[in-house]
C-alpha cells in the first residue's frame, strides 16, 4: 500500500497526498449520486404522499382479510359474462371453485352482476412525468440497447465513473508501474462501493429509488475497475520482489495480507463470470460470501492506518444490510400445487399478505428434506404474482429452470399424487420485499401496457391486480390496461384463464385486455385451450406480437377518451431480448402520439432478467392450421430503420409488384394482395392489420419490431385480377 505522498519514485513529479487526491475523488462520486437524488426528490415526495404509502413495500406482515372491495352491487364491466363455466377439457370446471382445485385462482372474486360498480370518491396520486417534453428525444437515445440488457444510459454512467477514477489515476503521475501505490489507495477507495451497491439494501438504492437488481451493472463495473487497479499495484510491486527473495518479502504481514486481498480480487472475477452465474448458481454465491468476507479483513491488515476509513464503511453497509434483512425475514407455512402446463410451481403463503408493491420479488427458503441434503439452505429470488391484501395471501410461480426449482416441482407433484391432495405444506423463510418500481407509481399513469414472457406472467398478474383493486377505491388514474403474454406452448394459458377472466371481469373502469401469444406448435402438447367460453376481452395468437403496434394501438385506445392524460408506463418481464425489443420500440414510437399521452415510461423486471439468462431464440413451427395471418414478419431494428429507408423510396413506385415478392392471402370477404418484407403494411377494411406472409429475407429477431414509418393504409382488392 502507498505511503502518504506520491509513493514510489517521484523524480522531476512534486510530491502530494496521493491518498488525498483519491479521497476527493470519491467524494466526486458521492456529489455526483447526491445531484441525482436531488433531480428525483420530486418523485420520491410524489411516491409518499399518503402516510400509508411511507412503509409499503419494505416489510412484509399479516392482516385479516376483509374480503374484496365492493363499493357498489357489482364490479364487472357491463355486459360481461356473469359466470365461468369454464371446462377446457383438462378437468378444470366450474364446480372447482376453490384454489385446490383451479390450480391458480378461484372464482369467489368474479362478481355476479352484470352493472358497473359505483366506487369509491376519487383519490388520485400526484403525477410527475416521466420527462420534460423536450428531453424525450434525449430520454429515448439513452434508453436504446447498446448490447442486450445494457442500455445507453447504463453505459453513460459507467463512462461518468471510469472517467473520475481516470483523473485520480492519471493526475500528476509518471506512470502506473511507478506510482503503483495510487492504484492500491484506488482499489481499496472502491471497495465500500462494491458492498453498497451489491447489497440487498443499500443507502444508494433507496435514495435513487431504485432496487439492487437495478444498480447491479454498476456493482460489476466498480468491482471490475478495483480488480483492474490492484492488479497494478501489485505489478509494480512485483517490480521489487524480483531484486529481492520472494521468501524474504512475503514475511513481512503487510505483504501477505496484500497478497491474500489480491486472490480474493481474483477469485471473485473468476467465479462471478455470466457463465458460472447462469450454470452454477451456487458456486457462484457461496464464493461472493467467501471471498468478499476475506477482501474485507485482509483490506483492515493490509497498511491499517491508511485503509481503516474505507474499512469502517464498508463494515457500517454490511452491518446495515444484515440488520435489516433479518428484519425483512419472515418464516411461515407455504402451500406447494404443480402446474404442468406452465412447468411451474404455485406457492401460496397466506399468513403473507401484505407489505409488498407490485414488481417487486422475494428469496424464499423451503425448509423440507424433499429439496434435498443441501437443497434446503439454498436461497432463490421469485417475483411474486399476487397484488398485497389479497385473499391468497403471497403468491409465487417457481418455474422449472434448475436442479432447486426441479426438486420443488416434484415435491408438489408427489404430494398431488399421494393421499395428501393436490397440495403439500411446508415450512418456509421468506425474505423480502426488494425491488420494483421505486419511486414510479403505476396508478398514476393513464395507460398501462404489460408485456410478459413465458413466467414473466407473475410480475404482470400483480400489477394489473393491484391496479385493479386501486381503481375501485378510486386510486388509479389508469384507464386502459393492456396484457401480452408470449409463451412457447398455447396450452400455458389452460391453468390461467379463470385468473385472467375474473380480472377482465373486474375492470369495470380501468378496461383490462389481454392478449396471450404463442410462439411454436410443439408436437404432442396438450391441444389448445378453448376460448368459447372465456372473455371477449382475451384472446390467443398463433404469432409473436407486434410490439409497436400493440404500443401505439394502446394509446389511441386512451387518447380516444376524455380526461387527462398523465402518461404511459409500459412494463416488462421476461427474457433479456424481449426487456430490448420493448425498449426499442417503445423509442420507435412516433413523437406526436407519445407526447399527446403525456410520455412513455418504461419499467423492467431486472431480477427476473437476471436470474433467467436469455436463450438463443428459436423460429416458430409451422402447424397444420397455421395460415399467413399467424406467421410474423421478424427484423432487428438496424435492418428494420435501413428497410424504412428503403421504403421510402419504394414507396414512390407505381408497380406494386416490382418490390418484393408477391402472395395472395385470404380474409373472410375478399381478396389482398400482400407485400412481404417491411415495406408495406395493408389495412383489410381499415381495421385489423392483416399479418405478414414469411419473410423472404429470414430477418431475425426474437419478437416482431418491423414497421413502415410511411405506414400505408390502402386496401387493396386484387380479387378480379388474381382468382
Amino acid at each position: 500500500m502507498p505511503s502518504a505522498a506520491g509513493g514510489g519514485p517521484t523524480g522531476a513529479v512534486p510530491e502530494f497526498d496521493v491518498g488525498a487526491l483519491v479521497y476527493h475523488a470519491v467524494i466526486t462520486l458521492l456529489a455526483l449520486v447526491a445531484l441525482v437524488f436531488l433531480a428525483r426528490i420530486p418523485r420520491a415526495l410524489a411516491r409518499l404522499w399518503r402516510v400509508s404509502e411511507w412503509m409499503r413495500g419494505h416489510r412484509l406482515g399479516y392482516a385479516p382479510y376483509m374480503g374484496p372491495f365492493t363499493p357498489g352491487a357489482s364490479l364487472t364491466r357491463a355486459g360481461a359474462p356473469q359466470a365461468l363455466p369454464f371446462d377446457d377439457g383438462y378437468g378444470y370446471s366450474k364446480n372447482e371453485g376453490s384454489s385446490d382445485f383451479s390450480h391458480t385462482y378461484d372464482l369467489r372474486f368474479a362478481a355476479a352482476g352484470t352493472h358497473a360498480a359505483a366506487r369509491g370518491p376519487d383519490a388520485y396520486p400526484p403525477h410527475l412525468e416521466p420527462a420534460p417534453k423536450f428531453l424525450r428525444p434525449v430520454v429515448s437515445l439513452f434508453r436504446a440497447r447498446i448490447a442486450p440488457g445494457f442500455s445507453a444510459a447504463q453505459f453513460s454512467v459507467c463512462a461518468v465513473w471510469f472517467g473520475v477514477l481516470f483523473y485520480a489515476a492519471t493526475y500528476r503521475s509518471p506512470g502506473p508501474f511507478t506510482d503503483y501505490n495510487r492504484f492500491g489507495y484506488i482499489a481499496v477507495s472502491q471497495v465500500p462501493f462494491i458492498f453498497a451497491l451489491g447489497s440487498k439494501n443499500n443507502l444508494l438504492g433507496i435514495f435513487l429509488g431504485m432496487g439492487y437488481e437495478k444498480l447491479n451493472f454498476l456493482h460489476r463495473f466498480v468491482a471490475r475497475l478495483a480488480i483492474l487497479a490492484a492488479h497494478i499495484h501489485g505489478l509494480g510491486y512485483a517490480r521489487l520482489i524480483n531484486a529481492k527473495s520472494f521468501t524474504e518479502t512475503i514475511k513481512h504481514p503487510n505483504n501477505i495480507f496484500g497478497l491474500c486481498m489480491l486472490l480474493s480480487f481474483d477469485g471473485l472475477l473468476l467465479l462471478s463470470t455470466a457463465y458460472v452465474r447462469k450454470n452454477a448458481y451456487n458456486l457462484f454465491f457461496y464464493s461472493h460470501v467467501l471471498f468478499l468476507h476475506t477482501l474485507a479483513i485482509t483490506m483492515y491488515w493490509h497498511n491499517t492506518p491508511k485503509t481503516l476509513p474505507y474499512f469502517c464503511c464498508t463494515v457500517a453497509i454490511y452491518a446495515l444490510d444484515k440488520l435489516l434483512r433479518i428484519a425483512k425475514t419472515r418464516i411461515s407455512t407455504a402451500t406447494l400445487r404443480p402446474i404442468p402446463e406452465l412447468g411451474a410451481t404455485r406457492v401460496e403463503i397466506p399468513y403473507i399478505n401484505t407489505g409488498w408493491r407490485a414488481g417487486q420479488h422475494v428469496r424464499i427458503q423451503v425448509l423440507s428434506s424433499a429439496m434435498g441434503v443441501a437443497g434446503w439452505a439454498e436461497v432463490h429470488p421469485f417475483t411474486i404474482a399476487s397484488a398485497s391484501s389479497g385473499a391468497d395471501g403471497l403468491v409465487l410461480l417457481c418455474k422449472k429452470t434448475g436442479s432447486w426449482t426441479q426438486k420443488l416441482f416434484t415435491a408438489a407433484a408427489a404430494a398431488q399424487r399421494s393421499e395428501m391432495g393436490v397440495a403439500r405444506n411446508v415450512r418456509v423463510v421468506v425474505e423480502g420485499p426488494y425491488g420494483g418500481p421505486g419511486f414510479a407509481m403505476f396508478n398514476s399513469f393513464s395507460v398501462a401496457l404489460f408485456v410478459a414472457g413465458g413466467s414473466g406472467i407473475t410480475f404482470a398478474l400483480s400489477a394489473i391486480q393491484e391496479l385493479i383493486q386501486q381503481d375501485l377505491r378510486g386510486e388509479s388514474r389508469v384507464r386502459v390496461i393492456e396484457l401480452i403474454w408470449v409463451v412457447q406452448d398455447a396450452a400455458a394459458l389452460t391453468p390461467l384463464i379463470p385468473q385472467l377472466t375474473a380480472l377482465i371481469q373486474q375492470s369495470a373502469y380501468a378496461h383490462l385486455t389481454v392478449s396471450v401469444h404463442y410462439t411454436k406448435a410443439v408436437p404432442g402438447s396438450l391441444r389448445k385451450p378453448s376460448l368459447s367460453n372465456a372473455h371477449p376481452g382475451l384472446s390467443l395468437n398463433a404469432a409473436r406480437p407486434r410490439l409497436i403496434n400493440a404500443i401505439e394501438s394502446t394509446i389511441s385506445r386512451a387518447t380516444s377518451t376524455s380526461g387527462q392524460r398523465c402518461g404511459m408506463i409500459v412494463g416488462v418481464c421476461g427474457p433479456v431480448s424481449l426487456a430490448d425489443d420493448v425498449s426499442n420500440c417503445v423509442g420507435l414510437v412516433d413523437p406526436a402520439m407519445r407526447d399527446g399521452i403525456g410520455g412513455i415510461e418504461i419499467h423492467e423486471d431486472l431480477c427476473h432478467l437476471e436470474r433467467l439468462p436469455a436463450k438463443a431464440a428459436k423460429q416458430p413451427e409451422e402447424s397444420p392450421d397455421e395460415t399467413f395471418e399467424s406467421v410474423p414478419l421478424q427484423a432487428t431494428v438496424k435492418e428494420q430503420r435501413l428497410h424504412n429507408i428503403v421504403g421510402c423510396v419504394a414507396s414512390m413506385s407505381t408497380d406494386c409488384c416490382s418490390w418484393m415478392y408477391i402472395f395472395k392471402a385470404f380474409s373472410k370477404s375478399d381478396k389482398y394482395v400482400l407485400i412481404v418484407g417491411s415495406l408495406v403494411r395493408y389495412r383489410a377494411r381499415d381495421e385489423e392489420i392483416l399479418s405478414t406472409p414469411p419473410n423472404p429475407f429470414n430477418l431475425r429477431g426474437d419478437h416482431n419490431l418491423a414497421r413502415a414509418h410511411f405506414r400505408v393504409v390502402a386496401r387493396v382488392d386484387m380479387s378480379s385480377k388474381f382468382t
